[in-house]
């Protein structure tokens, strides 16, 4: 079965903008894009919340060649159409970030613990890219 919202016809800014919506209901004080050289895709949406006083920053990237190659491995039949997989690559990162946030609205969690491997640390890498350069080496869990 093709991967979620593969027949969708929502263009990619009306999912952008409903992420930011999302984000600034959700106390989001900034919002900005990187654009892909040459085309003028969204690579990537960054995004400032406040936690306990300090800014944090963060930034969710949507690789859509990536996803590009999951549709032609699930024979999707519009997957050589970048217009079309810029878009459900969109809708299906909307669809996430709604989703995790539903784990804030409910309280159950504190916002920085959704979007925390996108947290952007000084070096400007993702604290997800951090930990992958160390070979996800996070310590020994049996030391308290």
């Amino acid at each position: 079965m093709p991967i979620k919202n593969y027949t969708t016809e929502v263009p990619a800014n009306r999912s952008i903008g409903e992420i930011q919506t999302a984000l600034a209901k959700n106390g989001a004080s900034a919002i900005a894009f990187e654009y892909e050289q040459g085309n003028g895709r969204i690579q990537a949406l960054n995004f400032k919340l406040s936690f306990k006083g300090s800014d944090v920053t963060f930034s969710l990237p949507v690789d859509w060649r990536r996803f590009q190659a999951v549709l032609e491995k699930q024979s999707v039949s519009g997957w050589r159409n970048e217009d079309y997989v810029y878009r459900v690559a969109w809708r299906n990162m909307r669809d996430w970030v709604l989703a995790q946030l539903v784990f804030y609205e409910t309280r159950m969690v504190d916002i920085p613990q959704i979007f925390l491997p996108y947290a952007l640390t000084r070096d400007g890498k993702t604290v997800y890219e951090h930990v992958q350069q160390q070979q996800f080496l996070l310590g020994d869990s049996n030391n308290q």
